[in-house]
């Protein structure tokens, strides 16, 4: 193959195209990466547990269980099934746990967006450097 050819292969390989978005979605992962850091530092309380609610819904379930009442209306001592419903109940029923359960929730939700847009970035930069390696190998052809 002539030199000339070569220089216009080589021109057409817009290596400095990919260059940029290569940096570009470096960027774009960096700036999620924070975000989602920065989206769990401000709510560490309410990430959920693998296990199940997130640290402030125990809590709160915590102290309403020492509130508990000892016995029912009829003067019989609850079992620990019985009490174990009661703190189910307050789940609805009591108001600020209900909003942290919400909250929890809602938390839950936006953090698997932060992950969707971690990932996003994560993808097209496997792409990106795909390509800039099929780009230096093309290159290595044409340079022997």
């Amino acid at each position: 193959m002539e030199i000339q050819v070569k220089l216009q292969v080589l021109k057409r390989l817009e290596t400095k195209d990919l260059i940029e978005k290569l940096h570009q979605y470096e960027d774009e992962l960096e700036k999620a990466m924070t975000a989602e850091a920065d989206f769990k530092t401000r709510n560490h309380q309410f990430l959920a547990s693998l296990t199940g609610d997130c640290q402030q819904v125990k809590t709160l379930e915590a102290e309403l269980l020492v509130q508990a009442p000892e016995a029912d209306e009829e003067g019989r001592k609850l079992t620990i099934p019985q009490k174990e419903s009661w703190l189910r109940r307050q789940r609805t029923e009591n108001k600020e746990l209900s909003e942290a359960i919400v909250k929890q929730h809602e938390v839950s939700f936006l953090l698997e967006d932060h992950r969707i847009r971690v990932e996003m970035p994560k993808k097209r930069l496997e792409g990106i450097r795909a390509i800039i390696g099929l780009r230096t190998q093309q290159i290595a052809f044409l340079a022997s």
